[in-house]
């Protein structure tokens, strides 16, 4: 009995051994899946032109996994047309122009569009800045307490005092007289000779045009007109020659190029109006965190004709006039940005197709110099 006892423990030990090598047997058998095929280092050759084409490899992934890093990280713009519906939205006008030959207090800033919203005689959001001849700002003179300055020829009963520039300038209107060279030498009006207009105003999402034009403006009835000397037309005393430093409708996007962005116009002689006819296409841009900005891309054609006086009238009104038409179409970009996989799939594919190759290169090499040259690449054993 005792016997049996220890040939039962004996077989029992023996099962716990052969589930033991049963374990490893099984993992043995996952070799059966293995597909990349092992060589002993002993079977191994190494050549001189296996290093050459390694090298070479090496290089030629480095700089191919370079650009590939270059285009993940290149944001490209997806473009889409749509129908505009969103004209209940107002349009934003930024303006920086330079005149500097004409003073601030003979110009006007208007707005005309079809909604018939006018805006006269901007002030607040649009800034007049005067300049002296060299392009520097000039502050405004402010009358001193008790002072009274000349009203020179347009003195009157009711105008016998004159001690800002408009003051002056409106004695003389009210004369029917010139006061453009007078103006330029007298104390109320100081150096300034030129003026420099800033800002941003809002108007309707319609067709119109937005004008620096001279004289002061006013509505009549349904109508604008401006207030000036015409005689100071018909004496070549106006000067529009000017200066567009930047102009843009609506929110300022990267990339996005504004075409009248510092043009120029110069005047040799005579009173010229100028007009900027301007197309624009209202854009939509979604960035890549997914923040939506509205602006207007544009084109836009000249013209420019001189005011010339025609029996005593003039055949147009000397300015800047910047008059702009809306597409009825929507332009959407919308940033795109590849994903992390983009990168990792496209690194794979360079790895195992550059070593591929390059194998396939390293074997037809070894085998053009053997049968040629009848001898072996060099071999390292």
């Amino acid at each position: 009995m005792p016997s049996e006892g220890l040939r039962r423990r004996g077989v029992g030990g023996g099962d716990r051994d052969d589930d033991g090598s049963g374990k490893r047997t099984a993992l043995d058998n996952l070799k059966k899946f293995d597909v990349y095929s092992k060589v002993h280092d002993d079977f191994l050759q190494k050549s001189q032109t296996g290093g050459i084409v390694t090298v070479i490899t090496a290089l030629l992934l480095a700089w191919l996994f370079c650009a590939e890093l270059l285009e993940f990280t290149t944001v490209e713009i997806d473009h889409s047309f749509t129908v505009d519906t969103s004209f209940t939205r107002r349009l934003p006008i930024s303006l920086n122009v330079t005149l500097p030959n004409l003073r601030c207090d003979m110009l006007s800033i208007d707005t005309l569009d079809s909604k018939g919203e006018p805006q006269v005689n901007i002030k607040g959001s649009m800034q007049k800045i005067s300049l002296d001849r060299s392009g520097s700002i000039v502050a405004e003179r402010l009358p001193r307490a008790g002072e009274c300055l000349s009203c020179l020829d347009g003195a009157s009963a009711e105008r016998t005092c004159c001690n800002t520039c408009n003051e002056l300038k409106d004695a003389y209107l009210a004369k029917n007289l010139s006061y453009a060279e007078v103006i330029e030498s007298t104390e109320q009006c100081g150096s300034a000779v030129g003026c420099r207009i800033a800002g941003e105003i809002v108007v309707s999402k319609a067709s119109g045009n937005l004008h620096i034009a001279l004289g002061e403006s006013r509505m009549k009835g349904r109508s604008l007109v401006h207030r000036f000397n015409v005689q100071d037309v018909a004496n070549h005393m106006i000067d529009t020659s000017h200066t567009i430093h930047s102009i843009s409708f609506g929110d300022a996007i990267p990339g996005f190029v504004s075409p009248l962005d510092g043009a120029s116009k110069t005047v040799r002689s005579g009173a010229y109006f100028f007009h900027y006819h301007i197309k624009l296409v209202p854009t939509e841009f979604i960035d890549r965190y997914g923040t939506t900005l509205a602006t207007n891309q544009y084109s836009f054609t000249d013209m420019a004709r001189n005011a010339q006086m025609r029996k005593g009238e003039i055949n147009g009104l000397p300015g800047v006039f910047i008059v702009y038409d809306l597409s009825p179409f929507l332009m959407r970009s919308i940033e795109k940005v590849k994903p992390w996989s983009y990168l990792f799939t496209s690194s794979c594919a360079l790895i195992g197709g550059a070593f591929s190759v390059a194998s396939l290169v390293e074997l037809l090499t070894s085998k053009a110099v053997t049968k040629f040259f009848g001898c072996k690449p060099g071999l390292v054993l």
